[in-house]
């Protein structure tokens, strides 16, 4: 699988365009000094993790810099990401969230003043107005409910370092993810209808064919796929008579999300 690794770098370090936009504020404050910054690295590291704050409200934070969000109250999932930056005296974070269609703009932001308490294990969040306390998160514990799929969706974020998501010809939302060295990768396919399947396990890499195939550790089903980079970007995921899917490069939330929404959401296809 290392081979497709690297055969991935070749062929598409140019052609990758990265679905995460950084805050303009954020992105002109977080200079290569101030990514050196001990706190920002602090803050950075501590932050990593499933969170959940006293109105019950969830969320993940990823290596890549994205986050995924569950809000009880309003019974809504939101995505995005987030930036770091500090003036040597405060630490602050910049959340932009995605739009419903998954696209970013300069607007849809918040902005907190952030700080790790490492003693009690907290992460407190503070106006960068009035420096009021304006919420703190706990490391979030599964409850024990069956349901309750939130801890295996973060650790599949922790070990996840890619994710590329589109459709499939016949309309269907595709999103493949990966960590390192390919030997754990993630692929649910969903329709329109919230029919779902899903690969979630090792993936192996034919050298002499140039496919890939994720096999299932449940089911023990493989998925096979070949890929071509084409010239607006995009990859398209050849499966042969199951179709082909053209996907782009996306956050590791988007990853989270899509798998959380087809098992919560969606009817499991054999």
């Amino acid at each position: 699988m290392k081979n497709w690794k690297k055969i991935m770098a070749g062929l598409c370090a140019a052609a990758m365009v990265s679905s995460m936009v950084v805050p303009v504020w954020a992105a002109e404050e977080t200079t290569e000094e101030a990514a050196d910054d001990g706190d920002v690295a602090d803050v950075s590291e501590a932050m990593l993790g499933l969170w959940k704050d006293s109105a019950g409200d969830i969320y993940g934070f990823y290596k890549d810099n994205s986050f995924f969000g569950q809000w009880k109250d309003e019974e809504q999932d939101v995505l995005g990401v987030y930036a770091l930056s500090s003036d040597g005296e405060y630490t602050a974070l910049v959340m932009q969230f995605a739009n419903d269609d998954g696209t970013y703009d300069d607007e849809n932001t918040v902005t907190y003043l952030v700080q790790a308490n490492e003693e009690e294990n907290l992460l407190e969040l503070y106006d960068p107005d009035s420096l009021d306390l304006t919420a703190t998160l706990e490391p979030y514990q599964a409850d024990g409910d069956e349901a309750d799929y939130n801890q295996t969706y973060q650790d599949m974020g922790d070990i996840l370092t890619e994710c590329y998501s589109g459709e499939t010809e016949a309309g269907e939302n595709f999103i493949y993810a990966a960590n390192d060295d390919g030997t754990f990768c993630s692929v649910p396919v969903i329709d329109q209808d919230d029919n779902y399947v899903s690969f979630v396990g090792e993936g192996t890499f034919d050298e002499e064919n140039g496919t890939v195939t994720i096999t299932d550790e449940v089911s023990e089903m493989a998925l096979t796929f070949g890929v071509a980079v084409n010239d607006d970007d995009t990859l398209t995921l050849d499966m042969g008579d199951l179709g082909s899917a053209t996907v782009e490069e996306a956050t590791l939330a988007v990853a989270v999300q899509g798998l959380k929404y087809a098992v919560e959401n969606g009817t499991e296809m054999n």
